[in-house]
């Protein structure tokens, strides 16, 4: 005879029975029931991908098939609440464990700059729901499934809930799959239905302690109302997210110089983090929102979060995901399959489509988006997943409705999940639709828009310098979206090792005593010292170097689904000790080749000198960075600044682009700018003359078209309008009759700037160009201006920065 083994608890955690008909040789059942999902859905997903369907919809897909085959009843044969028996415990555990990795990935800094829109789409679709469920359930009193309910009211607040939920698990996951949480609308509607199912918890958990609390019988309820409960649990929640913040620091600093922390660190964490959601499980609530905000309290940088993360998400990903969306499908019972059950299924997924579509659309005007990508949010924010069945015994207990009521519950479940992959297949075409045909350049990018960049290295060495300039880009830290950073090592040359990299990298004693420092670990403490210093959430991808052709596609590939407007990255050019410029290593110059090629946005390649004789540099943060002895004024004012910077304009785009990018530090009160217009004698008169500027202003006015060489023109009267105008920066034209006059004027920047930023060139007028061919041939990648900067060997010469401007054959106007 079979041994009783006690899977999980059951739903109410005031009861610890065992679960009924559960034996311990079933137990291999569930296993063999596991692999058959996981194996099945990932041959579904082969064909399904090809659509850009996410995996949810495949594991589902899966369940429904495992569940027919038999085995759901050759381990559980009653009735749909055994079914809840069995899988409670698992699908509570799963959506703990995940969603605290959800609030560990979310751009906080991204969504505090959308607040006011996330919080809108939110409360209309809620709104919206409300009202529905409370229209709906008058008709439905006395006739819910052919079962009387014992009051209509327990009855609106139940369907107002199920109506109004969101499984925020699956729209996190389906969005982070489909990599739609970069973009600006991917972020919106994960935020959305987190605060859905954030509200409906609360409402579930008033609800329930409120009908509880009116019980008089002599139990435990009685004794200890659940009312206390909640204080007690939302105390125990707001004392653990006030205390990671510091206990994870303190963490951090005993492993500091590591890329992963100790095992019994780890190992404390994560119990930590199961042991404070598991006592609001066992006080009655659900512990999803202590797991969430315990994922967003938790600090980014450092080892702690890289030891946690890569702890979790391989086997959540691989196993606890892919069955915790089949058991959606695999709560299907095919005997009790009928139209009583099915029809009424159906219809609370067309109710809820409904509702969320009214909320969406009436909010569309307020965010901004059209009516038919409202639409489709509707359909991903009505995804219920496993939610409404969460509190199906209370529903029950209750008499709220009847056990067809629960099947049907499940039925619509299902269908608004697997309806939801083709709606986020529409979002992802049209967000890569409108990213590869915008201009993604920062000249058509106003300074109070959103920038989103990528930055690549290939050591510790050359990251300080591109990190620097994004900490002089971002004037508001708190609202800068993270920023990916690819980082190029070259895997160890002993090939016997079975063991991967990636699992080899900790950073520990021996790594360092077999070949030297870690590069990986290198990388790590650069990131998380500028991450820790400026604000700056920086997200730090390691990649395994495979040559310069590869890694350059996977910069590309990169910056495309990161959605990012800038990719910077460090030039071939380096410094060495002595001041002298080299190419150390020819794949260096053949990944800024092909990724200056390739690249789906504007690519800033900066040629860094760490080694500048006087003066500043960018090595360090702002915050920490170290006294020079020379006391810096801005060109325009009185005030101290720490960098001084120049930009120069020939003309064309890839000038215009620099100018740009060098207004955009201007807006950084560390930052002094100079703009340096080179002009040729014989065309002063023409290019500088008032009527050509006044006409320049009136075109800018009322935005009449233009030809090609007026684009410069009016380029620079905007620059003058809104900078030199208002005393942000200084405008200095250069007028030179040779070739002799331009390289004298640039080399004379030796000393006076700590960055100069120009464009590569190619597109420039022609006049200004004559007689730079030999340096246009040494430098093709960063042009002859950049060559003659670059090439300079003098000590007091600063870093330069070499900008090409994206460019698309068509721009189609944004709706």
């Amino acid at each position: 005879m079979a041994r009783s083994f006690n899977i999980c608890p059951q739903i109410d955690p005031l009861v610890t029975t065992r679960v009924p008909g559960v034996a311990l040789d079933m137990l291999f059942l569930v296993i063999i029931q596991a692999l058959a999902v996981i194996f099945l859905a990932k041959f579904i997903h082969l064909f399904l991908r090809r659509y850009n369907q996410p995996s949810a919809v495949s594991q589902i897909l899966a369940g429904v098939a495992v569940g027919g085959m038999g085995l759901r009843n050759a381990i559980l044969h009653v009735d749909v609440d055994d079914v809840e028996d069995m899988y409670g415990g698992y699908i509570c555990a799963a959506r703990v464990v995940y969603m605290f990795l959800v609030g560990l990935d979310l751009d906080l800094a991204a969504l505090r700059n959308a607040t006011h829109r996330c919080v809108a789409l939110a409360y209309a679709t809620v709104a919206a729901s409300l009202l529905v469920a409370a229209i709906v359930s008058t008709g439905m009193y006395g006739s819910m499934m052919h079962s009387p309910v014992k009051t209509p009211e327990l009855l609106a607040a139940t369907l107002m809930l199920a109506i109004t939920n969101t499984s925020s698990i699956t729209v996190a996951r389906v969005a982070g799959e489909l990599n739609l949480t970069v973009t600006e609308n991917g972020r919106l509607l994960v935020a959305a239905a987190i605060i859905t199912n954030l509200i409906c918890v609360v409402g579930d958990a008033v609800l329930s302690s409120t009908a509880l609390a009116k019980e008089k019988s002599q139990d435990l309820y009685h004794t200890s109302p659940q009312i206390k409960k909640g204080f007690l649990a939302l105390a125990v929640a707001g004392v653990a997210v006030w205390q990671v913040r510091p206990l994870v620091t303190r963490i951090n600093q005993r492993n500091v110089g590591q890329h992963h922390v100790r095992t019994r660190h780890l190992v404390a964490i994560l119990f930590g983090i199961w042991f404070i959601s598991n006592i609001q499980q066992l006080l009655g609530f659900d512990g999803m929102p202590t797991s969430l905000a315990l994922g967003m309290a938790f600090p980014r940088e450092g080892p702690a979060a890289r030891s946690v993360a890569d702890a979790l998400v391989a086997p959540v990903n691989g196993f606890v995901l892919p069955f915790y969306f089949a058991t959606i499908g695999m709560r299907l019972d095919y005997n009790s399959m009928s139209g009583a059950i099915i029809v009424p299924g159906l219809l609370l997924t067309l109710l809820g489509l409904v509702a969320k579509a009214i909320g969406a659309a009436s909010a569309s005007t307020y965010l901004n988006i059209p009516i038919s990508d409202a639409l489709r949010y509707s359909v991903l924010l009505n995804v219920k997943g496993h939610v409404d069945t969460m509190n199906m015994k209370f529903a029950k207990s209750e008499g709220v409705w009847a056990e067809q009521a629960l099947y049907a519950m499940i039925i619509g479940n299902l269908i608004s999940t697997v309806i939801a992959g083709p709606a986020a297949a529409a979002v992802l075409r049209r967000e890569k639709g409108e990213y590869r045909t915008w201009h993604q350049a920062m000249e058509s990018l106003g300074a109070e828009q959103e920038l989103r960049m990528l930055v690549c290295a290939h050591s510790a060495h050359a990251a300080p310098g591109v990190l620097s300039l994004v900490e002089l880009l971002v004037i508001t830290p708190q609202e800068q979206p993270a920023v990916p950073v690819l980082h190029f090592f070259e895997a160890p040359r002993d090939r016997s090792a079975r063991t991967p990299y990636h699992q080899q990298a900790r950073g520990d004693e021996a790594t360092e005593g077999k070949g030297g420092p870690d590069p990986v670990a290198q990388m790590n403490m650069v990131v998380d010292v500028f991450s820790k210093t400026t604000g700056i959430f920086f997200h730090q991808i390691d990649v395994v170097s495979l040559g310069a052709s590869q890694d350059a596609a996977v910069a590309c590939r990169g910056a495309e689904e990161a959605h990012a407007g800038l990719l910077l990255l460090p030039c071939y050019k380096e410094q060495r000790f002595d001041g002298k410029m080299a190419c150390r290593l020819e794949e260096r110059w053949k990944l800024n080749h092909d990724v200056l090629e390739r690249a789906p946005c504007t690519v800033g390649l900066l040629v860094d000198r760490p080694y500048r004789g006087s003066g500043t540099s960018f090595q360090t943060p702002i915050g920490i960075a170290p006294e020079t002895g020379r006391t810096l004024v801005h060109p325009c004012s009185d005030r101290t600044v720490t960098h001084v910077i120049a930009a120069v304009f020939l003309g064309g785009p890839d000038d215009r682009e620099a100018v740009s990018f060098a207004c955009r530090l201007a807006e950084h009160p560390a930052i002094g700018l100079t703009v340096f217009r080179f002009v040729k004698r014989s065309t002063y008169d023409t290019v500088t003359s008032s009527t050509s500027r006044a006409a320049a202003a009136a075109a800018d006015e009322l935005d009449v078209p233009f030809q090609e060489g007026d684009v410069d023109e009016r380029f620079l009267w905007r620059f003058y309008e809104n900078y030199a105008s208002r005393e942000l920066a200084m405008y200095v034209e250069k007028v030179v009759e040779s070739p002799t006059d331009v390289v004298e004027t640039l080399e004379g920047m030796a000393g006076m700037f700590s960055l100069v930023v120009l464009g590569r060139g190619g597109r420039q007028p022609v006049e200004l160009m004559a007689g730079l061919e030999r340096w246009a041939e040494g430098g093709s990648e960063i042009g002859p201006v950049g060559e003659i900067l670059a090439s300079n060997e003098s000590l007091e010469m600063g870093s330069v920065l070499v900008m090409q401007q994206h460019t698309v054959a068509i721009s189609p106007p944004r709706q």
